[in-house]
């Protein structure tokens, strides 16, 4: 996989990650996508390891799980969270490009990857990688989010924001978003087209699903879930930065998407006040907000011919 400009969102979300899905609900895919059946599973782009733990609670109980990462630290420090977990027996993680996968054909009964796709120059590239280290009969699972639509879920304070500032912020959004399309770093909201993808490298009945994971706030914010939330969206308040991104990230990708200096100024100024509302609403125990997100999971089988 190319270098990742930060921030990777492995650092952005910490232990957020494992919160993106709700425990029954991958009870309910492991048995839709028969992931029981898989004893030897390959997880790319595997960070600090979350998505291979989660999924393993639900593949055989046997199963051995190999991580590839193209970050050193993140392979040290999913080894160190899967010996933790007391899985080390069954995990390895090592370094490697999701574009060039380091395994030979068919090695594994499930290939599978979250939050990758949105990161990678060319998702069918990657795509092809994970088909052809998958055995046949053997399943390629994704799991990968459309962004955009989480900058019109309303976690603001009062719903006060005028049409204009609303279309403000999505149109900066989107600008950023295509900039880092247009710099080779990935598209952030991928997930939508992940089931073209998947047709176009020949898996077959490929299926689609989505996390009915939100994320709730309702004060006073019990529990280490709610808390954990709430430090994440106050956290660009405390930082300076939007969505996990500083200034001076979110202007080199507002500028490769088209932006201009003086409309990025405006709108940054813009999202500054809006995360110091956000962060004040949330010491007083003002902020409600029902969290949606959109979340894909979609899954393919290889053929045997």
């Amino acid at each position: 996989m190319s270098e990742l400009s930060e921030p990777h969102s492995a650092a952005y979300m910490g232990p957020q990650r494992d919160l993106f899905w709700n425990p029954d609900h991958v009870e309910l895919l492991g048995r839709r996508f028969q992931l029981a059946r898989a004893k030897s599973v390959l997880d790319v782009g595997s960070g600090q390891g979350h998505w291979g733990r989660l999924i393993d609670r639900v593949t055989a109980p046997d199963a051995t799980t190999v991580g590839v990462d193209f970050e050193p630290a993140w392979v040290a420090e999913a080894t160190l969270q899967a010996r933790a977990a007391g899985l080390g027996d069954r995990f390895r993680y090592q370094q490697g490009s999701a574009e060039s996968l380091p395994f030979a054909d068919a090695s594994f009964d499930l290939v599978t990857c979250q939050t990758l796709l949105i990161h990678v120059r060319d998702p069918s590239a990657v795509i092809a990688e994970m088909v052809r280290v998958t055995k046949p009969g053997g399943l390629v699972l994704a799991a990968e989010p459309n962004n955009r639509a989480g900058v019109l879920v309303e976690t603001f304070p009062s719903p006060d924001s005028s049409p204009e500032t609303l279309v403000r912020r999505l149109a900066f959004y989107l600008i950023c978003e295509h900039g880092k399309i247009v710099l080779g770093e990935g598209d952030n909201s991928v997930g939508d087209r992940v089931p073209g993808y998947f047709a176009a490298a020949g898996l077959q009945a490929v299926q689609t699903f989505m996390s009915d994971k939100t994320w709730p706030l309702t004060p006073p914010y019990d529990g280490d879930e709610q808390q954990s939330i709430a430090r994440l969206l106050a956290k660009d308040a405390d930082s300076g930065t939007w969505l996990g991104r500083s200034r001076d990230d979110s202007w080199r990708l507002y500028r490769a998407g088209g932006g201009t200096a003086t409309d990025f100024d405006r709108c940054w100024e813009e999202r500054m006040q809006e995360a110091k509302a956000v962060a004040a609403a949330i010491e007083t125990r003002q902020l409600h907000t029902a969290g949606g997100v959109i979340h894909y999971i979609v899954g393919g089988w290889r053929t045997y011919a």
